[in-house]
């Protein structure tokens, strides 16, 4: 007997509006079906149906700032965050200014204010358009230009009017070579980010946590249809545009500085009005901000899985707090009382975690080049320990709670980050 040894392998790049990650390991893909058995009571489970279908992209990202800017533009930057109930996969829109005829009229080219982040092999829509045959969903050939897109549906002429362009965001695995003489570039149509990374703060760690990243069929596209999940073509060297997003000098590993108290007090200066040790003070191995993305699937009988929603996100802290003054009683200190500057209130069952004067964390690496600066406005340590031994720190991990706030009735982001080149 014999047998094709060829092994295909080799890392990738993950391409997601128009970004390019490089990760620190392997990218897994899992691609799930959940089934329904049959049972029949004499005969045991006749049959199993499928019920539910999804893929998820899993991987750990090399940690550069634009990796964290790009996570998390929807949650912790100057937009606001999204709000409960709203849909994970965005579903945009441009509107159309020109078509051209392209390949003899076998292709049409559109014009749009903007081609960034769409990518060959991606299905897109057509809406509005004044000639009925181009009204549809049709796969990118080609992104000719920035402005310009190539789509497989034959040219007429040009529509009085041109009509919306609607799309969802793609995700692309791009091979970084060609191992074996069939490798692939893989594009998933519609694709959200359905677990945020952690960030770790530390000398020894780089800052990102995995992600996972869901994708479910097109929703202008029926199951049936080959590509309606993922797109297979041809491998080709990535582009150098592609290649020019990594800058491995923007990984920062820088230990932590760390505050604590009323939000009102906000610099770093050395006439902090806070009270020492929890003005400014440093960490055993850094500091982990943990996400947590609550999100709820939405199933139609006749469709499957055809949405997941936003549901809530809520953040921890957990670092073990170093220093002469960091002892066992400071730390009851804050565990019993719910205002740093005010008389112990204890932690009466039922009472909200919350501060009259919110108690606000803050966690700043700054290497010179690219400070990261973390904010909780709200927060409360909700759990602690200590340790007495030959070799153990007295102060074992604390962990802070971030507590959601609001402004005349709005909710405000529970986390801000920000980053200055």
């Amino acid at each position: 007997m014999s047998c094709d040894c060829t092994v295909i392998s080799g890392p990738a790049l993950v391409v997601w509006r128009g970004y390019a990650f490089r990760t620190k390991g392997d990218v897994t893909i899992n691609k799930e079906t959940t089934l329904t058995p049959v049972t029949v009571d004499s005969a045991g489970v006749t049959d199993q149906r499928v019920n539910l279908v999804r893929h998820t992209i899993n991987f750990t990202p090399s940690g550069t700032i634009d990796d964290i800017n790009s996570l998390f533009a929807d949650y912790a930057f100057a937009t606001a965050e999204r709000q409960p109930g709203q849909s994970l996969f965005k579903w945009s829109s441009l509107a159309i200014t020109g078509y051209a005829t392209a390949d003899a009229g076998a292709a049409t080219t559109i014009t749009v204010s903007s081609t960034t982040g769409f990518v060959v092999g991606q299905y897109v829509t057509i809406s509005g358009s004044s000639t009925a045959g181009y009204n549809g969903t049709w796969r990118i050939e080609t992104v000719t230009s920035s402005t310009q897109l190539k789509l497989a549906v034959a040219y007429t002429v040009d529509p009085t009017t041109d009509g919306t362009l609607y799309f969802s965001d793609a995700l692309v695995i791009h091979p970084l070579f060609q191992s074996g003489g069939t490798e692939k570039i893989i594009t998933f149509q519609n694709v959200a980010l359905t677990t945020l990374p952690n960030i770790t703060l530390s000398a020894t760690e780089t800052p990102l946590g995995a992600v996972t990243f869901t994708a479910i069929y097109h929703k202008k596209l029926e199951a049936d249809v080959v590509d309606s999940l993922v797109d297979y073509r041809t491998w080709s060297a990535p582009s150098a545009g592609l290649l020019d997003d990594f800058d491995p000098d923007t990984i920062i590993t820088t230990p932590p500085r760390m505050r604590y108290g009323a939000a009102s007090n906000d610099a770093w200066t050395p006439s902090d009005p806070l009270a020492a040790p929890w003005n400014d003070f440093c960490t055993t191995n850094g500091a982990t901000v943990n996400f947590s993305l609550g999100t709820a699937d939405h199933v139609v009988d006749s469709c499957g899985l055809v949405d997941i929603k936003y549901t809530d996100l809520t953040v921890t802290v957990t670092a073990q707090p170093v220093g002469e003054l960091m002892t066992d009683e400071e730390v009851q200190k804050v565990l019993r009382q719910q205002d740093m500057g005010g008389a112990y209130e204890g932690r009466k069952r039922g009472a909200s975690m919350k501060a009259a004067t919110p108690n606000q964390l803050k966690l700043l690496s700054d290497d010179g080049g690219y400070p990261i600066e973390i904010t909780i406005a709200s927060t409360a340590i909700s759990s602690a320990g200590g340790n007495y031994g030959v070799t153990a720190l007295r102060n074992g991990d604390l962990v802070w709670q971030g507590l959601r706030t609001f402004s005349a009735g709005v909710r405000a982001n529970i986390i801000g980050i920000s980053i200055t080149p």
